[in-house]
C-alpha cells in the first residue's frame, strides 16, 4: 500500500482540531468584547457619575440679597447679629478698635471654657487665691471683687459664675492664672486666645478689663500706665456668639439676683448681681414697647469709650440676636446702654423680617437627597433644628430657597440620623468665625434606608434623575 494513503485520517483530525481551535478562539474573543462593552459601560456610567456631581448645584429658589443695615444709633459703636447662625444684621462703625473694660471677662471665658473641652481642668477643680489675685483690700466701688483672701481656694463654677453675674475683678484674674500655659504670662495667653478666634488688630494686657496701671500685681510693665484692652464691637459680638455657643447655659446666669459662692467649703457667701440692679434700678425706666427680653450678657465702659453693653436679646417671636453697643452714653451711666440697645434691635427688626425653618419641616424642593449607597437611590430629609434667616423687608420673599446637598454615599441610614447640610440661597454677611455648619441647615432622614448592591449603585443615579 502506498504510504500516502495513510494521509486521509489524519488530516481530517488535524482540520477537525483546527476548527475546535477556531470555535475555541471566537468565543473567547466573544467573551472578551462581551467583557470590554461591560467595563465599557461601567466607565460611561462612572464619567456620567462623575461630571453629574461636577455640575453646580442650583437653588430651589432665586437667590435673595439680604446685606447689614447701617444703624442710626446715638451710639458710637454697634453690631447687631443673629446668635445662632452669625448673620450680621446692623452696624455702626463696627470695626474701629475701642476700648473694653470688663467685657474682656469674655475672652477670659472662652480660655477657661477652652480648657474645660480639652480636659484640661473640670468646674468643680478648686483655684486657689494668692496675694496677687486677693483684691479684698480694694475699694469695691471702683473695682469690684468678691470677699475671698489669700490661702482659700475656690471654684472653677464659682469664680466663672462671678465674672458674669457681678464682674469680679479677682474671679477673673484667678481664673486666667490657673488655665493659661504655665510657661506664658496673662497677657501672652490672652493674645493667644484671641489669635485662635481671629481677632485681628486687638489688645490684650489683664483678664479683668482694668486700664494697665489698676491691674495692680498684673500692670504689663513694658506697656503705658493708661493702656487698655481694646477691641471692635463685631469682635465683641463674636466673642458673645462663641461663649454662648460653647456654653448655652450662659442664659441662665444674668438672670440671678444672687451670687453665692463659697471661700472654704463651710461658709456661704452672697453677691448682689448686675441684674438684681438692672431690674430693681433700670428695667422700669427702658423704653421697650415690643418687650424684648435681656437674656445677658456683658457690661464694660472706660471714660474714653463711654458706656456699653454686650447682649443677648429676645424678641417675642422667640428670636435671639447679639447686640453690642459702645460710646453709649456717660461712662457712668447705666440707662443708656440699655436703651441703645433696645433702639438697634428695633432698628432691625423694623428694616428686616425673619425666614424661619422649622425643626421637622421637609423643605420645598428639596426633600430628598440622592444617596447611591441606598436600595431606592434617594433618602428623605427634613430640617434637624430650628433656624432663622434675616431677609429685607419688601425681598418678595417669604421662603427663602436652599441649595440641595450634593448627591451622597452613605448607607445603611437610619431614621433621625443627620444626612446633610443644606445652604439658604441667600447672599449675606457672616462674623468671620461662622461656620458652613453654622450658617447651613442641617437635615436628618425621616426613614430607614439599606444598604444597596453594587451594581444597585453603578446605575441609582439613572433611576433617580431619569
Amino acid at each position: 500500500m502506498n504510504k500516502d494513503s495513510n494521509q486521509g485520517p489524519r488530516q481530517k483530525t488535524r482540520l477537525q482540531l483546527f476548527e475546535k481551535q477556531s470555535q475555541s478562539s471566537d468565543r473567547s474573543r466573544g467573551k472578551i468584547i462581551i467583557l470590554g462593552l461591560a467595563l465599557l459601560g461601567l466607565f460611561c456610567v462612572g464619567l456620567g457619575l462623575f461630571f453629574y456631581q461636577q455640575q453646580p448645584v442650583k437653588p430651589t429658589q432665586s437667590v435673595v440679597t439680604a446685606q447689614p443695615i447701617t444703624l442710626h444709633t446715638k451710639a458710637k459703636y454697634a453690631v447687631v447679629i443673629d446668635a445662632t447662625t452669625g448673620q450680621i444684621l446692623g452696624q455702626k462703625d463696627a470695626d474701629q478698635l475701642v476700648g473694653i473694660a470688663s467685657q474682656t471677662k469674655m475672652l477670659t471665658a472662652y480660655g477657661v471654657l477652652r480648657a474645660i473641652e480639652r480636659e484640661q481642668i473640670k468646674w468643680n477643680d478648686k483655684v486657689p487665691i494668692d496675694r496677687h489675685t486677693d483684691w479684698s483690700d480694694k475699694d469695691r466701688d471702683m473695682y469690684a471683687h468678691l470677699d475671698i483672701h489669700a490661702g482659700q481656694a475656690i471654684a472653677v463654677r464659682d469664680l466663672y459664675g462671678a465674672m458674669f453675674t457681678s464682674s469680679a475683678n479677682d474671679a477673673a484674674l484667678a481664673l486666667a492664672e490657673y488655665v493659661k500655659p504655665k510657661d506664658k504670662s496673662q497677657q501672652a495667653a490672652l493674645q493667644q486666645w484671641a489669635d485662635e478666634l481671629h481677632l485681628t488688630g486687638s489688645k490684650w494686657y489683664n483678664a479683668a478689663g482694668q486700664v494697665n496701671r489698676d491691674a495692680f500685681d498684673f500692670e504689663v510693665k513694658n506697656a503705658q500706665p493708661d493702656a487698655e484692652n481694646k477691641a471692635t464691637v463685631t469682635q465683641l459680638a463674636i466673642l458673645a456668639w462663641q461663649d454662648l455657643k460653647m456654653d448655652p447655659s450662659l442664659r441662665e446666669y444674668y438672670h440671678k439676683l444672687g451670687l453665692v459662692y463659697h471661700p472654704t467649703p463651710d461658709v456661704n457667701k452672697i453677691a448682689q448681681t448686675e441684674y438684681s440692679k438692672f431690674k430693681q434700678q433700670i428695667l422700669p425706666n427702658l423704653r421697650n414697647a415690643d418687650n424684648l427680653e435681656f437674656e445677658g450678657l456683658k457690661t464694660g465702659s472706660t471714660p474714653d469709650s463711654g458706656g456699653a453693653f454686650t447682649g443677648l436679646l429676645k424678641d417675642r417671636a422667640g428670636h435671639e440676636l447679639i447686640t453690642v453697643v459702645s460710646g453709649a452714653g456717660r461712662y457712668t451711666d447705666q440707662i443708656e446702654r440699655y436703651q441703645y440697645t433696645v433702639d438697634v434691635v428695633n432698628e432691625v427688626l423694623e428694616q428686616t423680617m425673619p425666614c424661619t425653618f422649622t425643626a421637622g419641616q421637609a423643605v420645598s424642593g428639596a426633600g430628598t437627597v440622592a444617596n447611591s449607597a441606598v436600595k431606592s437611590g434617594k433618602t428623605a430629609v427634613a430640617v434637624q433644628a430650628t433656624k432663622t434667616y434675616w431677609l429685607p423687608k419688601g425681598a418678595g420673599q417669604s421662603n427663602l430657597g436652599v441649595y440641595p446637598s450634593k448627591k451622597i454615599d452613605q448607607a445603611p441610614v437610619k431614621d433621625g440620623q443627620r444626612i446633610a447640610n443644606f445652604a439658604p440661597a441667600l447672599k449675606t454677611k457672616y462674623i468671620p468665625n461662622s461656620q458652613k455648619s453654622d450658617q447651613g441647615l442641617a437635615m436628618i432622614s425621616t426613614q430607614n434606608e439599606t444598604t444597596a448592591a453594587w451594581w444597585q449603585r453603578c446605575f441609582n443615579w439613572l433611576l433617580v434623575h431619569s
